[in-house]
């Protein structure tokens, strides 16, 4: 089995090894696709179940809601703003964005807050393709970031600040597959990562 891996959580490690003890012989091979690719590679044919950021294009797809977390901003270290214990969107705007060509336009507006809550746009930086060249961009100071909380922990590093923004709505990620497709290893990882966001809900509550 292919999986379009949730970049930067540990759900999709987790789910990838209670369903390896489920299922001897079976492997789920990770795969990462560039920025709001993943629902296109499932109807692709090069992935049986995909972690999809909302909002995306989930035609001939069947999903179910399994994680939601908060937003948060990536600044360069040194960055006026990067000790701050929470920031408002509104708070950035003059700051560039990064942005992607490769994702729908959908996906790209929400992710920058465009338009923002005063009706303003955002300041459009830099494109890049990938969470790497992302956080190469808000490092050397060319842009800010906005991103999921889990990845802000996964790619701590000494120069990047990553600060909650305090006026965005989270993250949600569901999990996703070929509408028919649903074999009995589909079914089964389905229902392994189910179990496991629902017992992360329980803990966090």
């Amino acid at each position: 089995m292919a999986a379009a891996a949730l970049s930067g959580s540990l759900l999709t490690t987790r789910a990838r090894a209670e369903f390896a003890r489920r299922h001897p012989g079976v492997r789920v091979a990770p795969k990462r696709y560039d920025w709001g690719q993943e629902a296109d590679a499932l109807r692709d044919g090069l992935a049986d179940v995909a972690f999809v950021w909302l909002p995306n294009d989930l035609s001939g797809l069947r999903s179910e809601l399994v994680h939601t977390e908060p937003r948060v901003v990536g600044l360069p270290c040194g960055h006026a703003l990067a000790d701050r214990s929470g920031i408002s969107v509104l708070e950035v705007g003059d700051e560039p964005l990064m942005w992607t060509r490769r994702a729908p336009r959908e996906w790209v507006d929400w992710w920058a807050v465009n338009p923002r809550p005063d009706g303003s746009s955002p300041t459009w930086g830099p494109t890049n393709d990938n969470v790497e060249e992302m956080v190469e961009q808000v490092a050397e100071g060319s842009s800010i970031c906005f991103a999921p909380l889990s990845m802000a922990r996964y790619y701590a590093r000494p120069d990047l600040s990553w600060v909650p923004l305090t006026d965005v709505a989270p993250l949600r990620v569901v999990l996703a597959w070929v509408d028919g497709m649903d074999t009995a290893l589909v079914r089964g990882f389905v229902r392994v990562v189910r179990e496991l966001a629902a017992a992360a809900d329980v803990s966090a509550g």
